[in-house]
C-alpha cells in the first residue's frame, strides 16, 4: 500500500542538516581552539587562521604523530576535526594512514568524558568523507557510538548521532553494520524522550529509512509499531513521524494496528492539518491516512469516519492546490469511499477539487 518516496524533498531537508552541523561544528572547534592556545591575544588571531589553512601535508604529519605517541590530545583532535571540513584531500589522507583512526577510537573509549567528546565531534567531521571512510569509521567505532546513545551526556549522544547520522547519509555498507547493532530501537527510545535529543534522533531515524530501508529487520519495525503512541506532535522532531511510518509500511498488512497505535496516527495527522503547511508533513501524514483507512475498519480513523470532519479535512487540503498532494488525496478518498459509510454521491457533492 505505500507509495514511492520523493527523493528530491528527502534529500533537501538532508543537505540542509549536514550543512548546519557542519556549522555548528566548526564554531564549536574555534572555540575551543581559541581556549587551548591562548598565549596572548595577539597571538590567538595569527594561531587560529593557521589551525584554518591546514593542508594534507599537516594532516599527515598529525596522523603520524598521534600514531606514533598512540595518543591524540584535545588540541589534535579539534586540529583534526577543522582539517576534515576543509576537504575531501584531507579526510581521504588521514583515512589512508593505517591506524591512525584507530586512535581516535582509543580516544573515545577512554577514560574522560571531555576526550571522548572530542573524538567523537573529530570522527563526526571524518563521517563527511565518502564511503570508504564511513564504513571503516562503523567498523571501527560504530558499536560504541550506538552504545553511548545509552548514556547520560547529551552532548556526547548528540554528537554520536550527528556522526552515525553522516555515515547513514553516505554508506549503505556502514548503515548495514550500524542496524545490526540496535541502532533503530535505540534511536527510537531517544525520539520519544522529550528530555534528550529528539531532533538528532529523528534525523537518524530519517536517514535509516531513506538509505538503509532493506536493512531494517522486522523485528525493528515491529517495535515501533508497539511503541509508536509513545512520540508527542508537539516535541521536536516530530515532523519525521509520518514519513518515518510511511516508510517502513507500519500501516501495512504485516502489523496488526491497536486503537491506541491508530489514535496516535489520527492525533499527528490532526496537528499536521492544525499547523502552518509544510509539503513534507502533509504528503506523507495523507499517505499513512490511506494506509489507515485502506484497513477498512471505520473505528480505526476516528473523528474522520464522520463524513462532515472527512470532507473538511479534504477540502483543506485540496485548497491548497498542489499537483503532487492532490494525487495522495484522491487515494484516500477512493479509499474511504470503499467503507461505504455514506452514499458516495453525497459526498462527492460536498467536495471542492480545485485544477
Amino acid at each position: 500500500m505505500a507509495s514511492n518516496p520523493n527523493p528530491p524533498l528527502e534529500n533537501s531537508v538532508l543537505r540542509s542538516k549536514i550543512r548546519e552541523y557542519a556549522r555548528d561544528q566548526r564554531l564549536e572547534c574555534r572555540i575551543k581552539a581559541k581556549d587551548s592556545l591562548r598565549i596572548g591575544l595577539g597571538q590567538v588571531k595569527k594561531e587560529v587562521a593557521a589551525l584554518e589553512s591546514l593542508d594534507t601535508k599537516d594532516v599527515l604529519g598529525l596522523a603520524g604523530r598521534i600514531k606514533r605517541r598512540k595518543h591524540a590530545t584535545s588540541e589534535d583532535l579539534c586540529r583534526l576535526s577543522l582539517a576534515f571540513l576543509q576537504g575531501n584531500d584531507n579526510i581521504n589522507a588521514f583515512a589512508a594512514i593505517p591506524g591512525a583512526i584507530q586512535v581516535l577510537v582509543k580516544e573515545l573509549t577512554g577514560p574522560h568524558i571531555q576526550r571522548q567528546i572530542d573524538a567523537v565531534e573529530c570522527l563526526c567531521n571524518l563521517s563527511l568523507g565518502d564511503a570508504h571512510v564511513s564504513e571503516k569509521i562503523a567498523s571501527l567505532a560504530g558499536s560504541y557510538m550506538v552504545t553511548y546513545l545509552d548514556g547520560k551526556e547529551e552532548r556526547l549522544k548528540r554528537s554520536c548521532l550527528w556522526t552515525l547520522s553522516n555515515i547513514l547519509a553516505t554508506c549503505d555498507k556502514a548503515g548495514r553494520i550500524l542496524l545490526q547493532m540496535q541502532l533503530v530501537p535505540k534511536c527510537w527510545r531517544l525520539y520519544s524522550d522529550p528530555n534528550g535529543c529528539q531532533e538528532d534522533a529523528g534525523i537518524c531515524l530519517f536517514l535509516v529509512v531513506t538509505h538503509c530501508l532493506h536493512h531494517v529487520s522486522a523485528e525493528d519495525r515491529s517495535y515501533i509499531a508497539k511503541t509508536m503512541h509513545d512520540i508527542n506532535p508537539q516535541e521536536s522532531g516530530s515532523e519525521y513521524f509520518m514519513y518515518i511510518i510511511h516508510q517502513l509500511d507500519i500501516v501495512g498488512q504485516d502489523h496488526e494496528l491497536g486503537a491506541s497505535q491508530a489514535e496516535c496516527l489520527l492525533h499527528f495527522f490532526e496537528n499536521t492539518l492544525s499547523s502552518p503547511v509544510e509539503s513534507f508533513n502533509i504528503i506523507y501524514g495523507v499517505r499513512v491516512m490511506a494506509n489507515l483507512v485502506a484497513i477498512g475498519n471505520p473505528k480505526l480513523i476516528g473523528g474522520l469516519a464522520d463524513p462532515q470532519n472527512f470532507i473538511k479535512a479534504l477540502n483543506q487540503l485540496f485548497a491548497l492546490r498542489d499537483s503532487q498532494l492532490n494525487m495522495d488525496l484522491m487515494r484516500l478518498l477512493r479509499n474511504y469511499l470503499h467503507l461505504n459509510i455514506l452514499d458516495s454521491n453525497l459526498l462527492l457533492d460536498n467536495l471542492q477539487i480545485y485544477a
